[in-house]
């Protein structure tokens, strides 16, 4: 199975690196990926997508420069690597790393693929099933871009084969979300149960019944995003979310189960983790905890379960203001990451039982839904801590230990979303941009305060990733529309969810 799930991988991350092209809409094989009649035809909608599914993760480009060296750095999880530190955690811009999710998306052929498949198989009682997928991986595709971007390409995107759309519209972020819904409504309603499961699904293995369940939870997070801007319509879509049924165990936890391909080229194709590619890339010994994350575990399992002692016998972590050499009086002092963690082979965490758990006891606090948020909070803290067996066994799980700590979690009057949100932080470990997303959101835990003299804001975390520039000429005037929209492409405006 292992070597199947490797050619097809293999394949359709080719064919996705053949059809990468610029943004530009000018360039001739642009218009020919996007009108050649003959560029998808021959390919079966279920090897895109196992190659969508296996991209979404494993793509080291974005994952190393936006998830890692921005997402990791910007929200305090790691620091210390020149990278992470430089970019990262001081908040310094880089147009490679800004632009990196939207060109491996737009650029790269995730988007393109993404549309194909929808188009190819919408309407045939055949792929009824997959095209339901599909159109979950369109709401978490698109979703990722437009909380980092804003207003994105999203009705028109991907077009120029089926619709001779060169130069599509960028659509309002609260436009987005509300075709989100209507997207997911549609996923739920065609998902049946099936005597031949789906092929080339890498995720539930064509289980319809946890396809369902993930489109619940997709929507639950997607609600909780707008909670702010439009809490009726997040109100609404959570009871939705609930009545159709969510995650009941980590069972249910949507993950890649990455096998431990090495790249034929750096960063090339393969099927290995795209997280563990970037770790390896800046040095796995070079980036470290900080120490904002040991001191918000405490006693927490996880602690000992990413983090391994240093020669001390402690854990030791790095200050979110210096590079690792800054480190006092050795960097050597400072504590890594387990291995386990960024093994070619480690799974990638989409979605979790813990995230849903928490983002209930957030509802129920707040009032959006009626449960009891205690409950939740302890539930949602427990399956975060023993969601990452999957990155090696149970023998990282002490059962005793889980018991002692979640007996001391209890919601502290006044303090209720602080606690709930730095264990949605926690949660997404590893999942920068994700990390990154919620704690924008919900401006939780209390980070420390970049005072580092080069950093390029004077200490203020960046709100939203810049266009890349090239969109100005190949796209010029729908990017400038977008544009002024965030104070001239600035990384420092705010999204349309993003308010206090």
């Amino acid at each position: 199975m292992k070597k199947y799930i490797q050619q097809l991988t293999k394949y359709v991350l080719g064919m996705i690196l053949v059809l990468t092209t610029t943004n530009c809409a000018d360039d001739d094989l642009f218009r020919e990926t996007n009108t050649n009649p003959e560029t998808f035809v021959s390919v079966d909608p279920s090897t895109q997508l196992t190659g969508i599914q296996a991209a979404m993760s494993g793509g080291w480009f974005e994952q190393w420069r936006a998830n890692l060296i921005y997402g990791e750095g910007f929200i305090q999880h790691l620091g210390g690597s020149w990278p992470v530190a430089n970019y990262g955690s001081f908040f310094i811009a880089s147009r490679e790393y800004q632009e990196a999710l939207w060109i491996s998306n737009y650029g790269g052929g995730l988007v393109r693929n993404l549309v194909d498949v929808l188009e190819k198989t919408n309407g045939k009682p055949e792929f009824n099933n997959l095209n339901g997928m599909a159109k979950v991986l369109k709401v978490m595709t698109f979703q990722r871009l437009t909380d980092l971007y804003g207003d994105i390409p999203y009705s028109e995107a991907g077009l120029g084969y089926y619709k001779k759309i060169f130069y599509p519209k960028y659509d309002s972020q609260k436009d987005i979300y509300t075709d989100f819904f209507k997207v997911l409504d549609e996923a739920q309603n065609q998902m049946q149960p099936q005597s031949v499961p789906t092929k080339g699904d890498l995720f539930y293995a064509g289980d319809a019944a946890k396809w369902k369940k993930m489109i619940s939870a997709l929507r639950l997070r997607c609600a909780m995003r707008i909670s702010k801007v439009d809490p009726a319509l997040a109100k609404e879509q959570i009871l939705k979310a609930v009545a159709n049924g969510l995650f009941t165990s980590n069972a249910d936890n949507c993950y890649m189960k990455h096998d431990a391909t090495l790249p034929e080229t750096a960063g090339a194709l393969n099927n290995g983790n795209g997280v563990s590619q970037g770790l390896k890339g800046s040095g796995p010994v070079y980036d470290h905890p900080t120490t904002t994350i040991l001191n918000l575990l405490g006693n927490d399992p996880r602690k000992k379960i990413w983090f391994r002692l240093n020669p001390n016998g402690i854990y030791e972590g790095i200050n979110p203001n210096k590079y690792r050499w800054d480190h006092e009086p050795s960097s050597n002092n400072l504590s890594e990451l387990q291995p386990y963690l960024y093994e070619n082979s480690a799974p990638y965490l989409h979605f979790t039982y813990s995230e849903v758990m928490l983002l209930l006891a957030e509802a129920s606090f707040k009032g959006l839904y009626t449960g009891d948020a205690k409950d939740y909070y302890k539930k949602g803290i427990e399956a975060g801590i023993r969601q990452w067996s999957i990155f090696k066994d149970e023998s990282i799980i002490d059962n005793a230990a889980i018991n002692t700590f979640l007996a001391t979690k209890n919601l502290t009057p006044g303090k209720e979303l602080e606690e709930i949100a730095t264990q949605q932080w926690l949660t997404f470990f590893l999942n920068g941009i994700e990390a990154y997303t919620n704690y924008r959101r919900t401006d939780f835990p209390v980070l420390i305060k970049i005072t580092r003299p080069a950093s390029g804001t004077n200490g203020i975390m960046p709100t939203r990733m810049p266009y890349p520039i090239e969109e100005s000429t190949s796209n010029r005037d729908n990017y400038l529309a977008a544009s002024a929209k965030y104070n001239n492409n600035s990384w420092l405006a705010k999204v349309w969810w993003d308010v206090d």
